[in-house]
């Protein structure tokens, strides 16, 4: 983060882990991931209001064969909208082999963002981001943009992961220009256990010669500024 002038993150994981991280460096804003689990309502509520988590995500529903549609986040998506709580949902699939390896509910379909389309009809003053972008389902994502101009999303692993993901960010990030939807793409990596893929993100996104620096800055920094109501 130094290296690369990150000045906020979102930080994603159990309520033990974001703590720390936030104890540590004042930069990290505190998300909660549910896993396959989620805290009661009125826990997670209590939480939200003296700002132990201030982003509900990532949202990995669709790990555990669940969509945002599932009726389990109702009463929390309640909540973050009364209380204008972002919320951080993942898109698309999963690593390779991840159903082998403690997600046997994963299924690709599930990642689809059109299967999320009444959660924002429901919501409309819901600060809600799509995670990966949609991945392969990247040209849903842009419709989906164009239709409730409240989506955002991020670009999570589709600049570092492999070239797969790579290819669909590119053509992610080339259509959103040219539909005039750069203005909410937010950077992001979704770097886990691999903080070298920060600067492997930040390095290909700026080796992309269809955006222009004030686009980059906007993707790396302002779009982010703007939906986290960042002020300084």
């Amino acid at each position: 983060m130094d290296k690369n002038n990150i000045q906020y993150a979102v930080v994603s994981g159990s309520l033990k882990s974001v703590a720390r991280f936030v104890k540590a460096d004042s930069r990290f804003i505190p998300g909660y991931m549910e896993e396959d689990t989620i805290i009661p309502i009125l826990k997670f509520e209590e939480l939200v209001k003296n700002g132990e988590i201030r982003v509900f995500g990532e949202i990995t529903g669709v790990y555990f064969g669940k969509t945002l549609n599932d009726s389990l986040y109702r009463p929390y998506l309640d909540v973050c909208e009364k209380y204008d709580i972002p919320v951080a949902y993942h898109t698309g699939g999963g690593p390779s082999m991840a159903v082998y390896r403690g997600t046997p509910k994963l299924r690709i379909k599930n990642g689809d963002p059109l299967l999320i389309e009444d959660v924002l009809v429901k919501y409309p003053k819901l600060r809600i981001y799509l995670m990966h972008g949609g991945e392969m389902y990247y040209t849903h994502t842009l419709r989906m943009m164009k239709l409730f101009e409240q989506l955002y999303i991020d670009v999570g692993v589709l600049l570092w992961a492999d070239p797969m993901v790579q290819d669909y960010g590119t053509n992610l990030l080339k259509k959103a220009k040219e539909y005039g939807l750069l203005n909410r793409i937010m950077f992001g990596t979704d770097q886990m256990v691999w903080p070298g893929a920060i600067s492997k993100s930040i390095e290909y996104l700026n080796s992309l010669d269809f955006l222009t620096e004030r686009e980059k800055r906007m993707i790396l920094y302002d779009n982010a500024k703007t939906f986290l109501k960042i002020e300084q």
